[in-house]
């Protein structure tokens, strides 16, 4: 039975969104956790979101982010905003992710745990591939990475040209190391990157962020800060992983 427009999210809802210790990848928690709420039905269809204000206090963030994080949830089809005296954000009577499907994306199948499992494998290899980046770089490929942050900068607003360039800023690391096989896994990896990211809604705020955490590891790969870069690598890919979990569904139970 579908909730009424005026029921709030109370306690249960409230459980998955509460802050925890202080994160670089804020932004991506925030959707994480909210989409993540509405996948379990801890926030039921229908249900409204607390105002912006209560909702940062609750998740321990800043209006900024939260806002955020409802633009990316309301264009990935889980909430609606509503304008007027009874107006606010609601989770959507059907939200895409509650059997595993939407017919209006490609290979429906991909799940939350296929992003969980994928995150583990682009962990250990690309953190570990930035660190030794960082002991082998030399100033021109250095060089050639902060171009390509600038260009990234300017596609914040095209995800399909933001993923090009910023497979190839992957792939750049990967080739300072001299390894080619090493770069080959980077790029296997950066492919099925982008296959996981064609399901979800685009979002500029993440995009900005993203690049901001590239500059950073740049400048530690100038540094020939390898323990530096491997942090810094780390910080990165394990956003990127809270994005996708909090926005593909749940994997359906067997017995469905």
């Amino acid at each position: 039975m579908e909730m009424s427009d005026t029921e709030s999210v109370g306690s249960q809802g409230e459980a998955l969104l509460r802050g925890s210790a202080p994160s670089a990848n804020m932004f991506e928690e925030t959707v994480e956790r909210l989409g993540h709420s509405i996948k379990l039905g801890l926030i039921k269809p229908g249900q409204q979101l607390p105002p912006e204000r209560e909702l940062a206090e609750l998740i321990g963030v800043s209006r900024v982010t939260v806002r955020s994080a409802l633009q990316v949830l309301v264009q990935g089809g889980f909430l609606i905003a509503k304008r007027g005296r009874n107006g606010g954000t609601f989770v959507v009577d059907h939200p895409p992710v509650w059997n595993g499907t939407n017919s209006e994306r490609p290979h429906a199948e991909i799940s939350a745990s296929d992003a969980a499992a994928f995150s583990d494998r682009r962990r250990v290899i690309e953190t570990g591939v930035c660190e030794l980046a960082a002991e082998r770089i030399d100033e021109v490929q250095v060089a050639a990475l902060r171009e390509r942050v600038l260009r990234l900068s300017k596609f914040v607003g095209d995800r399909d040209s933001y993923r090009a360039e910023d497979a190839q800023f992957h792939i750049a690391i990967a080739e300072a190391t001299g390894d080619s096989h090493l770069v080959r896994m980077v790029a296997e990896i950066q492919a099925e990157l982008g296959g996981l990211i064609s399901h979800v809604p685009p979002s500029e705020a993440a995009l900005v962020h993203s690049n901001l955490q590239h500059t950073k590891i740049v400048e530690a790969l100038a540094s020939h800060d390898a323990s530096g870069a491997r942090e810094m690598m780390l910080e990165h890919v394990s956003g990127t992983g809270r994005f996708l979990h909090g926005l593909l569904p749940m994997p359906s139970s067997p017995d469905r």
